[in-house]
């Protein structure tokens, strides 16, 4: 059995094909101090509001600390789970940077899919969710991606780039779903 039969195969096992990646270590790492330095700001200013309206220890700056610290731990716990996410259906193909809204391609309005290799910080200006309405990148690793080229609702050409290490198993599933 060919390697592009083996992933194809592997991946029609499932009704939906799902890729799901987190963002490189390094660009993690830097979300992870930010939101640590967020949060170290987000429990001064909580204790230090509520201290401007108290005279001395009081249970209102308690309180304020305590809800700046649970906060900081919500920002913080949302961005080191940052990830990329890919889904293929018979029916439609959605990518999103979570926790930002899917964009979704219905499978008909495919015109082609191919595996290409970008620069993301020279094409994009970096990882993430960038570009424009027609030419739009989700990634936040590696430089190989799946370029979905497609009619939007409004008749527009449009661009989908998805990086992510499995571009070739995710561009053999739209094929074969096209041929359906």
């Amino acid at each position: 059995m060919r390697g592009e039969d083996r992933i194809l195969s592997e991946s029609l096992c499932n009704a939906e094909l799902t890729i799901r990646e987190h963002y490189n270590p390094a660009c993690r790492a830097m979300f992870l101090a930010g939101s640590a330095a967020i949060a170290a700001f987000g429990v001064f200013m909580c204790y230090g509001i509520t201290d401007l309206y108290s005279s001395g220890e009081s249970i209102l700056e308690v309180v304020g600390v305590a809800i700046g610290a649970v906060s900081a731990f919500a920002v913080s716990y949302g961005l080191w789970h940052l990830h990329l996410e890919l889904r293929i259906s018979k029916e439609q193909v959605a990518a999103r940077a979570w926790p930002f809204p899917w964009t979704v391609v219905p499978i008909d309005q495919v015109l082609a899919s191919a595996v290409i290799q970008i620069d993301p910080f020279l094409d994009y200006g970096g990882w993430g969710l960038k570009g424009t309405e027609r030419d739009r990148l989700i990634g936040g690793r590696g430089t190989t991606a799946l370029r979905i080229t497609y009619t939007h609702e409004c008749g527009e050409e449009r661009k989908l780039t998805f990086l992510s290490e499995r571009a070739d198993e995710a561009a053999l599933r739209i094929a074969f779903e096209q041929t359906r």
